[in-house]
């Protein structure tokens, strides 16, 4: 048997499901199979295709370049018999995976997402940071993610759907909530509610203040801009955020000059293209 022959055959759909897992036991559960006939069949596809499909690291497993490819066409393959036997059941509409995180469901793509639903798209949704939703695409087991910051890799097909201000976010009765816009310097001496250390808006916002040279304290660590905004409501503390996150009464956005607009892109491999047109039609810049 050759590599087309068994890229045709049980064997992909095995790899699949081990790509989704990285782990034999777990894998061979889901299959219904012993761990020892997928060690064989996977053992068999590599050799086959003349490439090794995965390598230890420690305990754990990871996959090779040639692993990710083959696990992103096996999903792909998967996938495609989907939806030709839906098609060949009356039922040509394929389900759309999408990758986000929380605020980008709620703020950025809500509104197309409920368009196609009411045309009778199905959506399942990922929550999911940066780097696991554009992992997510690499591996087949979403059509199209949604990430903010910089642009995707050139491994992927991508394009910009969205650009925000980013306002501090403060109390209706602050001095500063009359204002029509801050400044970086007028953030000096506020307690302010950030995203934990490592994420991308607190890189960037650490980086920002200290340039600017403003002094601020940490009031809490949260992730996600909801939890931001919430923490805000309860007074403890100010926060800087998107423009497009809706606020509670009581509080008061203003924009800040000296930050970037935090830009959204839509990411998405070729082959997906098919699949996620009608979702990258309804998406489009919006200031």
């Amino acid at each position: 048997m050759n590599g087309r022959d068994l890229l045709e055959a049980d064997a992909l759909r095995s790899f699949a499901v081990f790509a989704e897992h990285r782990n034999f036991t777990a894998a061979a559960a889901a299959l219904h199979i012993s761990q020892p006939s997928l060690h064989v069949k996977i053992r068999k596809l590599a050799t086959a295709l003349g490439v090794d499909l995965y390598e230890r690291d420690g305990r754990r497993l990871t996959l090779t370049a040639a692993g990710e490819r083959l696990a992103a066409y096996a999903s792909d393959t998967r996938r495609r018999t989907d939806e030709f036997l839906r098609e060949l059941h009356q039922d040509a509409t394929p389900t759309m995976t999408i990758a986000a995180g929380r605020g980008t469901l709620r703020w950025v793509i809500a509104e197309p997402i409920r368009q196609i639903g009411r045309q009778g798209r199905r959506v399942h949704v990922i929550t999911a940071d940066r780097d696991a939703a554009l992992a997510a695409i690499s591996a087949g087991r979403a059509d199209l993610a949604v990430v903010a910051h910089d642009p995707p890799g050139r491994q992927y097909e991508s394009t910009q759907i969205a650009a925000y201000r980013q306002v501090l976010v403060i109390d209706d009765g602050h001095p500063l909530a009359e204002r029509q816009q801050v400044r970086l310097g007028d953030l000096d001496g506020l307690d302010l509610v950030v995203p934990p250390a490592g994420r991308a808006h607190r890189r960037a916002l650490d980086r920002a203040l200290l340039d600017a040279g403003v002094t601020w304290q940490v009031a809490a660590e949260v992730d996600g801009w909801d939890l931001l905004v919430h923490l805000s409501a309860l007074g403890v503390g100010a926060t800087v955020v998107n423009g497009c996150v809706e606020l509670p009464d009581g509080l008061r956005a203003v924009p800040v000059h000296g930050l970037p607009r935090i830009r959204y892109w839509a990411a998405w491999r070729p082959p997906r293209e098919p699949v996620v047109r009608d979702l990258l039609d309804r998406l489009g810049p919006r200031p």
